[in-house]
This record gives structure tokens, C-alpha cells and sequence, in this order.
């Protein structure tokens, strides 16, 4: 790094520097060459502490990045000058203690070039720091205090009192004060890694040791060949045979000896890239949360050497972070509490957090607190596992098992892996939470009674569970992945319906054949799938069964009944008591007037009259009481719609109605009964005839709302009378409540008996903005009845 580099060479000309004051101003060896050597080391150690500083991690202001340029090649020029007499004369040594140095012309300038560069370092150190943040801040301030006290002590003890006490008595003592800075400089860089100096350590130990082994073996090589070849040849080729063995056996011995150093010192230093190549190519394999979790932490033991690793999970239920998991013999606690100082910080810094880096903060108490969090916690690390600008989880490493501290390409890892970590985690906790909600819902939709399908874009069937297969009659097996239209009609057509418009249908009423061939009422409510951008990818139904639900619709009708009981015995017995008066009456007489042939003639008559009565009204109450036994089948509605107004054509004529179809003539299937319908719609038609006066219009309409997406059949009578009034609109259809003078109340009674017969629906309503009512029956339309010809 250009960082290591500035310091190598700020470090190479203090060394220089050094060498040329302690030979200039040895009494014995001293020569103007050491001397000169010493100015010339000690013009460039400005321009490495400038480079050294420059190249810290902070960004410099642009006016700082185009001035440090202009002591470059100042100092390049007074190292070159150093070696002449313009800067430096000579240095004499008129004692055996005593020294004296004679500057040149050029010495002022040459200080005041050094005392400019070291002072432009410091002005861009102090704007360094002071844009600085947390850890590299406190880095900075080592630096400061190396740099401004070694610099200070060295340029007065060097410079100044030369230049201006004329003496060089104190010069000796400069190369002291340089112990400072590398010793404050390496502080920084054991405790607070500044640098990652192992590698220089690590080579220097090796190339010692395999120049050590290679030295040994040159020896022993030497000895032996001088005691097999010491007389024998007279030519160099011992000396060639020993080169090439040493140049044979140095490499593979260094390398032996750099991989046993390397265990027993830095246990195997870890590859970065390829580490995090492989950490890519797992992590991205790895679906499975616990599978995931565990190859994080076996990488961040095996790669770190650290003596624990826990990994921490965000629950927000909970509002705390929960212990996943842990490697090695970590003690780790169960939970990390949100309110904890640890996790504030890192809430807000979202970086990494090390123990040894943490520094006291607006108050002693925010340093002891976090040093506590560390300590119980049993870790020097912890990495947050940041996910879409949020902490999804901890990473916490305990201490390196070599005793080494955690340095920067540690936490670039770390970092590293704790941002591909966080996405596959947050992709893991996704797969874990759409595989629970899945099998939740199939739980769910195994158990309900209401039958689902779900449809795709495609028209392919993509749920299909146990209530609709038991509703709809098809096997789930076969049903999934099949095509939309293989359901039945009424119930595709609603799908199908959806997924074209995007429209939902709700509560839409339908009936279906079982096994039995019997028809089983359905409702079925149809939704929209809808993808992120809005559009229709699909469609779900819901199908539920009404079969219970009808039948206590028949309880509730069969108990109305069962009230009514008491208003049809009464209506009953007025009914039949009122024949019975008068045949009682004239019963009551005969005796009398027996030999009367007008009184006979009359009784007579009125008998027969009144008995034809009674037995009217019984077969009418036997059909209210027996609509729904009869059979039902296949028929087309129109025909007994076209026999009853057959059968009142003389009727119409002669009260001078005018009757109006509005029908198509397509045949409309249905299941009914003939001789039912028959009677539903005499009774509607005959109500409709005697409700009109004279010019009057009778409007019979049916209607397939199956074809428009529906599933049912209307049937509609309307007439221009004098309508139903508005407090007889809710009872119309009990027995015995008529608007007729003379009328029994049973028709409208017996008609809605028939509808529900069959299914169907029967309402009646007083016409808008026009005379007349309208009475509508709609018929559910069997499946598969478009198919089906009378």
C-alpha cells in the first residue's frame, strides 16, 4: 500500500540519517562524506513524513493535494546539494569529544525548507483530523503527537540551534528524538492498526532463516568437497556444483521453512480472495437458514482462528436479537436487549465495532458501558449484518487464539462477509417464512370446508384443494396444472371471467350435479391475482357448498309455514264454514218446505256449488303442501311459458290485453317440472290479467344471464295495473293475504311453494316510473345445460 511505502521510506531516511550524524561525529572515522550523507538523508525525511501523512485514509482538500508537490522536488534538490559544500562545508574534530561542523551559504534556506515541510505536514494532518471520525480520529492523534514532538525536538536540536547559536554541540542528540515518532508510530500500529505490518515481519523471518539454513548446508558442502575434490581438479567447478545445489535446495527449503513459521506463529494466514470467492459460491448455494449459519461461523473460525463465534438474528417480535447460533467454546448470552449500548452504536454507526478501538464518548460512562457490553458479551468483534439500510443481525467474534489483535485486512473479511452474509440471510429468512406460510396454508386449505382453485396467467390450474375435488366432482391429482376449461362451465366462466377483466365476482350463485345426478347448490366469489406493477397474473375462486344452507332455508320456510298454521286454519275453517252455513241453512229447511220444487231446485244447485267450493280449495292447499315431491328433469322453460299463454289467449282477447314476448326462441334447459311450471306461470298471468283494466299490456320476458357470466335463467311477468300496496309488498306471498275482493290468497302462496321447488328465486316489485308490478323467477341454470337440446 502507498501508506507502507511512505513509512518505509520516512523510516529509510531516518536510518540514513542516523548512520551519517553517529560516523560524521565519531572522533576516529568521522568524514565530511558521513556529514554531507546525514543533510542529504535528512532533506528527504520531510518528504516522507509529508507522504507518509498525504497518504492516510481521509480525503485532503484540493488546495493541500496540489501544494504537497512543491516540496518534491525542493527536497530532491537539496539532497544533491547536501554532497556539495553549499549546504555543508565540513565537520573537524578539534577534541576528542568535540566536533565541529561548517555550514554552507545554502544552510538557512535548507533549514527553512525543513521547517516548511514539516510544518505544511502538520497543517494537513490537523485538517485530517479534523474531518476524521471515530477510530481512524484516534489514529490521527497518535500521529499528531509523534510527528509534532519527535519533529519539534529534532529540527530545534538540528536546525535551529545551529542556525542560530552557531554551535552543532546538541546535533548528536537529533536521531534520539526519532525513537519518538517509530515508537509512538508503532504503538499505533500494534494496538490501533495503522498498518498491517505482518508480512514484512513474516518475510524478514523467513528469508533469515532459509539464508541461515542456506548458509549451514553451503558449509557442510564446502567441508565435504574439499575432502573428496580437494586434490583432484584445479578448476572452478566445485564452486559451480555448490552454487546449484544451494540454488536447488534455497526455494523449497524457504518455503518449507515460511509454511512452518506460518503455523506455528500466524496459524496458516488466509488467502482474501480466494476466501471470499468461496464464500460467494456457498453462500449463494445455501438456501436453508441453519445451513447458512453454520457455514458463516466454521468460516469465520476456520479462516480467523478466533476462540468463538456467535451469530445474532433480529426478531422483531421480540425487539431484541437472538442468539441462531455459536462455534468453538464461546460463551455467548441467549439475547441481545435493542437497548443496550453495543447495539446503539452499532444501530447508528452500522460499522464494525472493536473492543480495543473503543474510546471514551461525551461522558466516561458511554466507554465503561460499551466495554461492559464487550465483556459480557465474551467478544473483541462484533460485524453488523446490514441488510436495505437496516441491522438484520450480530456477528461476534471472541479473541484470536495466537493472541494477535484483529487487524484492517481482518475487518475488510469481515465486512466483506458480513455484506454477502446479510443478503443470504435475509434470502434464507424469505424462504423460511414463505415455506412455513405454505405449509400453514395447506394445513389450511386441507382442512377447510370451502373448495379453492387458484388459476394462473396461463389458464393452468395451480391450486386445487380437497373441498373443491368433493364440490366439483374432479380428482385434485389430475386437476393440478390442467387447463381452466376443464372446470365446470358455470364455475370456468366465472374464472375465466376474472382473469380477463380483473374484476372480481362476488356471492355468485350456481348448482352442480353429484354423483347422484342431484343438483347441489353452490356460491362461488372469484379475486384477481395481481403481480407488483398491478397487473392480472391469475385468479382465485372460492366455492362453497349451499346445500345446508338451503335446506335451512326450508326449516325456516317449513316453520313460517308452521306459524302460519294457525292464520291457514282459521283462513280454513271461514273458508269452509261459509259453504257449510248455507247448505246447513237450506239442510235445516228441507224438512219444511221438502214438496217445494223451486226450493229443491235451489237447494240443490247451492250445494253443488258450495261443495265444488270446498273441494277447489282443498286441491289448491294439497298443492301448496306438495310442490316440492315432484320429479324433476331436463326441459326447456319455454315451453309450458308458451302453453299457459295458449291456454289465456281467449282470456286476453277478451278483456282486450295486448301481450308482449321478449324472447329470442332459443331453447332455455332447465330442471323442472312441467305440469309445476305450468301452474306458476297460469297464476302469475291470471293475478297479472285481473289486477289490468281493459287496453292493458302483458309483458312476459326471459332472460339467460349465464350468458353474460351469470348462472341463472329470469323469467319476468309484468302488467300495467294498479300495482301491490306497499305494506302488503313483505307478505304477498303467505297464504290467505290477498288484494282481491273474492280472492283465497293461496295462488301467490302455491306459486312461491313451486320456486322453491325449484331452486329458485321469486320477488315481486311495483314498477318505476310506470303502473303495474312485476313479479321475477330466476332458475339456477344447470352445468352444461348450453350444451343440452330438448
Amino acid at each position: 500500500a502507498d501508506q507502507n511505502r511512505a513509512f518505509a521510506f520516512m523510516a529509510a531516511a531516518i536510518s540514513f540519517w542516523t548512520i551519517g550524524l553517529a560516523t560524521a561525529y565519531h572522533a576516529r572515522i568521522g568524514h565530511t562524506w558521513a556529514i554531507r550523507l546525514a543533510f542529504a538523508s535528512s532533506s528527504l525525511i520531510p518528504l516522507g513524513v509529508l507522504a507518509f501523512v498525504n497518504h492516510l485514509p481521509v480525503r485532503s482538500p484540493n488546495h493541500i493535494r496540489v501544494k504537497k508537490w512543491v516540496f518534491t522536488p525542493v527536497g530532491i534538490v537539496f539532497c544533491l546539494l547536501s554532497f556539495s559544500p553549499v549546504v555543508v562545508v565540513s565537520v573537524t574534530h578539534p577534541s576528542f569529544d568535540r566536533s565541529l561542523t561548517t555550514y554552507g551559504p545554502l544552510y538557512p534556506v535548507f533549514a527553512a525548507y525543513v521547517i516548511a515541510c514539516f510544518a505544511y505536514s502538520f497543517h494537513i494532518l490537523a485538517a485530517k483530523y479534523r474531518v476524521s471520525t471515530g477510530f481512524l480520529r484516534l489514529q490521527i492523534r497518535y500521529l499528531v503527537f509523534a510527528i509534532t514532538i519527535s519533529s519539534g525536538l529534532a529540527t530545534a536540536s538540528n536546525l535551529l540551534v545551529p542556525l542560530l547559536l552557531k554551535t552543532s554541540a546538541l546535533s548528536k542528540y537529533g536521531p534520539f528524538f526519532s525513537l519518538l515518532l517509530l515508537g509512538l508510530v508503532g504503538h499505533a500500529i500494534i494496538r490501533h492498526r495503522l498498518m498491517d505490518i505482518r508480512i514484512v515481519i513474516k518475510r524478514s523471518v523467513v528469508y533469515l532463516a532459509a539464508f541461515v539454513a542456506a548458509g549451514l548446508i553451503l558449509i557442510m558442502l564446502l567441508v565435504a568437497s574439499n575432502l573428496i575434490l580437494h586434490e583432484q581438479r584445479q578448476t572452478p567447478l566445485r564452486e559451480i556444483i555448490l552454487a546449484l545445489a544451494v540454488a536447488v535446495f534455497f526455494s523449497p527449503l524457504k518455503g518449507h521453512i515460511q509454511r512452518t513459521f506460518d503455523r506455528y506463529l500466524y496459524r496458516e494466514p488466509y488467502d482474501y480472495q480466494r476466501t471470499i470467492r468461496e464464500a460467494s459460491r456457498a453462500l449463494g448455494d445455501t438456501i436453508e437458514l441453519p445451513r447458512l449459519l453454520s457455514y458463516l461461523s466454521g468460516l469465520v473460525v476456520r479462516t480467523l482462528k478466533c476462540e468463538g463465534v456467535a451469530i445474532y438474528l433480529l426478531e422483531h417480535d421480540e425487539a431484541r436479537f437472538d442468539l441462531a447460533i455459536t462455534g468453538t467454546d464461546g460463551k455467548f448470552p441467549d439475547h441481545l436487549d435493542l437497548s443496550s449500548a453495543l447495539v446503539a452504536k452499532i444501530e447508528r454507526a452500522r460499522e464494525t465495532v472493536f473492543r480495543d478501538e473503543i474510546a471514551d464518548g461525551p461522558t466516561a460512562l458511554d466507554g465503561r458501558e460499551l466495554r461492559a457490553e464487550f465483556s459480557r458479551l465474551g467478544a473483541e468483534v462484533v460485524v453488523p449484518l446490514v441488510e436495505e439500510e437496516q441491522v438484520i443481525g450480530l456477528l461476534c467474534l471472541g479473541a484470536k487464539r495466537s493472541g494477535d489483535p484483529y487487524f484492517s485486512d481482518d475487518a475488510d473479511l469481515l465486512t466483506t462477509l458480513a455484506n454477502q452474509s446479510a443478503v443470504a440471510i435475509r434470502n434464507a429468512q424469505t424462504h423460511q417464512r414463505v415455506v412455513q406460510v405454505n405449509e400453514e396454508l395447506q394445513k389450511i386449505l386441507s382442512t377447510i370446508k370451502s373448495g379453492v382453485i387458484a388459476v394462473g396467467a396461463k389458464g393452468k390450474i395451480a391450486l386445487f384443494n380437497r373441498a373443491a375435488e368433493q364440490l366439483t366432482g374432479l380428482p385434485a391429482r389430475t386437476a393440478r396444472g390442467q387447463s381452466v376449461e376443464d372446470l365446470p362451465l358455470p364455475l370456468a366462466r366465472l374464472i375465466i371471467g376474472t382473469v380477463h377483466d380483473g374484476q372480481s365476482r362476488s356471492q355468485e350463485e350456481f348448482a352442480l350435479p353429484d354423483a347422484a345426478g342431484q343438483l347441489v347448490p353452490l356460491v362461488c366469489s372469484t379475486s384477481p391475482l395481481l403481480n407488483p406493477q398491478g397487473a392480472t397474473v391469475g385468479a382465485v375462486a372460492v366455492l362453497a357448498d349451499l346445500s345446508r344452507l338451503k335446506e335451512l332455508e326450508q326449516e325456516k320456510r317449513r316453520a313460517e309455514r308452521l306459524a302460519s298454521l294457525e292464520a291457514i286454519a282459521s283462513g280454513m275453517v271461514h273458508e269452509i264454514r261459509n259453504p257449510l252455513v248455507a247448505i246447513k241453512t237450506f239442510s235445516q229447511l228441507l224438512p219444511v218446505r221438502f214438496h217445494d220444487e223451486e226450493f229443491r231446485d235451489t237447494f240443490s244447485r247451492v250445494a253443488d256449488r258450495e261443495i265444488r267450493r270446498i273441494d277447489g280449495l282443498l286441491t289448491r292447499f294439497r298443492t301448496l303442501a306438495s310442490a316440492s315431491s315432484q320429479p324433476m328433469e331436463l326441459m326447456d322453460i319455454s315451453g309450458p311459458l308458451q302453453d299457459t299463454l295458449e291456454t289465456l289467449r281467449p282470456q286476453l282477447e277478451e278483456h282486450r290485453i295486448q301481450l308482449r314476448r321478449v324472447a329470442d326462441g332459443t331453447p332455455r334447459p332447465i330442471l323442472g317440472n312441467v305440469s309445476q311450471l305450468e301452474q306458476l306461470f297460469l297464476n302469475l298471468c291470471l293475478n297479472a290479467i285481473e289486477a289490468m283494466e281493459p287496453g292493458g299490456e302483458l309483458a312476459v320476458r326471459i332472460a339467460d344471464l349465464s350468458e353474460g357470466g351469470g348462472t341463472t335463467l329470469l323469467v319476468e311477468i309484468s302488467d300495467t295495473g294498479c300495482g301491490i300496496p306497499e305494506e302488503l309488498l313483505a307478505t304477498i306471498f303467505n297464504p290467505f293475504v290477498t288484494t282481491k275482493t273474492h280472492g283465497t290468497g293461496l295462488g301467490l302462496a302455491i306459486c312461491r311453494s313451486i320456486a322453491d321447488a325449484h331452486h329458485a328465486r321469486f320477488a315481486a316489485r311495483n314498477n318505476v316510473g310506470r303502473p303495474g308490478s312485476t313479479f321475477t323467477v330466476e332458475f339456477p341454470v344447470p352445468v352444461g345445460a348450453a350444451r343440452v337440446r330438448p
